[in-house]
């Protein structure tokens, strides 16, 4: 069994990983092409990010195997041949189950003491990629303003001689707008071996200067027109060379730590949230909004009585008047408050939410490697079909349907509308059962079939997720 399903495991691994690289480099194309990268940082970059990588490709390739391995054995007759001997598909299932543990201890164990220093490495490594400044990348119509102030547009581009059509220059150094701009008929542009310079050489064009003087109180501004037929204007380029980041910038994220500092960092985040909620509240009711008396209201400092009725019943029209605008002033000042606080705690809950997704994370993408097993395997043994395209067409819905869940669930934990110890944990919820029935079904030879009362089950599962939505966000 174990031989059986270690070969198609290390072929589908290397294979997801292979298409994860390849969606990582078209994801992040434009930021590595045009910028003068030794391949040696690309490749590092690549190494770095594949340890985040390997948590995804892991599971997939746990799913793929299982479902290829016991599959190949029941389109050959093996799995009939076993159970003719008497044994059981659990006790046939057990050597894929082990090693899915083994998979999942490991997967842990990674995520736990390698991933953070992968991810401290790929961040901080990607941030340096991305702060490099490219090669002067002009598209044609469009204005490009990667020089430092000045912005050049291009109307259009020769590919093959590299010759420039159209060009116009705004000049903003002098700090004052758009002042002075120059136009041509055409050019060529070049960036200098050492890429400090810039020389774009312009033909038959003229230069348009606004210039501001004033004279007795009067503001008066001259204009300039000076005509070329070549004209070379040199930038000073800054920010081309790359440059290290030191990792500590980014060593307190979520994503950089192990357990135990994720704990740490939740329990500090959480102590502080509540002293910041509990400061704030203090500070609000202390505010001016809910200090205030006889005397504020009545600006004349004409002494008047509260009724018991109406504060109003003993004011006439116009310090009912003044009542009434303080009190919208100070509501205005209250609401202004609330919207202010609010927002800190959202940011501070977010913070709070990040870390503790990313605590529960650990534990959830090693165990599905043994719920993957769980379904994979059944699955294997119902459809009775190897080889590689019904195995992955099957293995990829799966593998959809548990990070659809995850990702969903996920987003709403950070948005604080999902607790994060319950909505990391719904992939799980959720296809653990689905594992179970597989398997209950395999192990009995039963079809799986749609009776009504599984519909009526999803339909109340429905309801019973679209309740709790509706009471957080009560």
């Amino acid at each position: 069994m174990l031989r059986s399903f270690i070969g198609p495991f290390i072929l589908a691994f290397f294979m997801t990983m292979f298409v994860l690289i390849l969606q990582f480099l078209w994801m992040w194309i434009d930021e590595l092409v045009g910028k003068g990268l030794e391949w040696k940082v690309i490749l590092e970059l690549i190494f770095y990010y594949s340890g985040n990588l390997f948590m995804m490709a892991l599971p997939l390739a746990t799913l793929l195997s299982s479902i290829m391995a016991i599959g190949n054995l029941g389109e050959h007759n093996e799995l009939l041949a076993f159970k003719s001997a008497g044994i059981s598909l659990p006790r046939i299932l057990a050597p894929l189950l082990a090693a899915a543990c083994l998979f999942a201890v490991g997967g842990f164990l990674f995520s736990n003491n390698l991933l953070p220093y992968f991810n401290l490495k790929a961040t901080t490594l990607l941030y340096d990629v991305r702060q490099q400044r490219p090669e002067l990348q002009i598209k044609e119509g469009v204005f490009y303003d990667g020089i430092t102030n000045y912005t050049i547009r291009v109307k259009r581009k020769d590919e093959k001689t590299g010759l420039l059509s159209d060009i116009m220059i705004y000049d903003h150094s002098n700090g004052s707008g758009n002042r002075s701009l120059t136009i041509a008929d055409s050019g060529y542009i070049r960036i200098t071996s050492n890429q400090k310079y810039l020389i774009l050489t312009l033909y038959n064009g003229c230069s348009y200067d606004e210039l501001k003087e004033s004279n007795a109180g009067e503001r008066k501004y001259p204009f300039r027109i000076n005509e070329f037929s070549m004209e070379e204007i040199i930038f000073e380029l800054t920010g081309y060379g790359f440059e290290r980041t030191d990792d500590n910038l980014f060593k307190n994220r979520s994503k950089m730590l192990n357990l135990q500092q994720l704990s740490t960092i939740s329990d500090s985040l959480k102590r502080e949230r509540d002293s910041r909620m509990l400061l704030q509240a203090q500070n609000f009711f202390l505010s001016s909004s809910f200090r205030f008396g006889a005397s504020d209201f009545n600006s004349s400092g004409k002494p008047y009585r509260f009724s018991a009725d109406s504060m109003l019943a003993t004011c006439d029209v116009e310090q009912q008047q003044q009542i009434a605008d303080k009190a919208l002033t100070l509501a205005k000042q209250a609401q202004s408050t609330l919207a202010v606080q609010a927002a800190d705690m959202q940011f501070a809950n977010h913070e709070l939410n990040l870390h503790n997704i990313e605590w529960h994370l650990k534990f959830t993408i090693p165990l599905s490697c043994i719920i993957f097993v769980l379904i994979g395997a059944p699955l294997g043994a119902i459809i009775r079909k190897g080889g590689f395209g019904t195995p992955f067409l099957i293995s990829l819905l799966v593998f959809m349907l548990y990070y659809i869940i995850s990702f969903a669930f996920e987003k709403l934990a950070k948005n604080s509308e999902w607790d994060p110890r319950i909505a990391i944990w719904m992939s799980t919820i959720v296809t653990l059962p689905l594992g179970l029935f597989f398997s209950y079904k395999a192990s009995t030879d039963q079809r799986i079939t749609l009776p009504k009362w599984y519909l009526n089950a999803v339909s109340w599962a429905g309801t019973f997720f679209e309740i709790r939505h509706q009471k957080s966000k009560i």
